[in-house]
């Protein structure tokens, strides 16, 4: 979004959770009632610019539409309204997710696959011959996992962050 960025900053300054002065323009999180808004402003050095909105047209522009009418609707001082359901995730969604995180960070820091999924599922599983393991359902479920996890592993959560890819069970706008 381009603007001013003083009157802007300061009508949104309520509603940040957190600010980063980078060289492309200020990144902002919002606070909302129905989830966080993450923005970008590239300041116009030229005063009285008129605002314009830079969407990026892919596979997920209608999500990212309803996320405009949302900040837009932020901005006039209105409730922001409901989280597009196609960025919403289920309870079971959710805990993947931290299955996920869980063995990428534990990969990453070189803990074995039999350690990582005692962790995540019961100190039992390490009383397990590497026969009983590799035949448990526990092991299946954990290498589902891990695939899902091999997106994090080369820092696809950093993307995931700013809206770039999709990870796992979820999709980012």
């Amino acid at each position: 979004m381009r603007g001013d960025g003083g009157d802007i900053l300061s009508r949104l300054a309520p509603y940040a959770r957190a600010r980063h002065d980078g060289t492309d323009g200020v990144h902002l999180i919002l606070d909302s009632d129905s989830g966080p808004l993450r923005i970008v402003i590239v300041v116009d050095r030229q005063p009285g610019a008129s605002g314009t909105w830079f969407i990026i047209d892919d596979g997920h522009l209608p999500t990212r539409l309803a996320c405009v009418a949302r900040f837009g609707r932020l901005l006039v001082g209105q409730a922001p309204g409901h989280l597009p359901s196609t960025l919403r995730l289920s309870s079971q969604q959710k805990l993947r997710q931290v299955r996920m995180l869980c063995i990428a960070e534990g990969r990453r820091m070189g803990v074995t696959a039999k350690r990582i999924a005692a962790g995540l599922h019961g100190a039992h599983i390490l009383r397990l011959s590497n026969r009983e393991w590799h035949a448990s359902s526990w092991h299946r479920a954990f290498y589902r996992d891990l695939d899902g996890a091999r997106f994090y592993l080369n820092g696809g959560h950093i993307a995931l962050l700013q809206g770039l890819k999709q990870g796992g069970d979820s999709l980012a706008a």
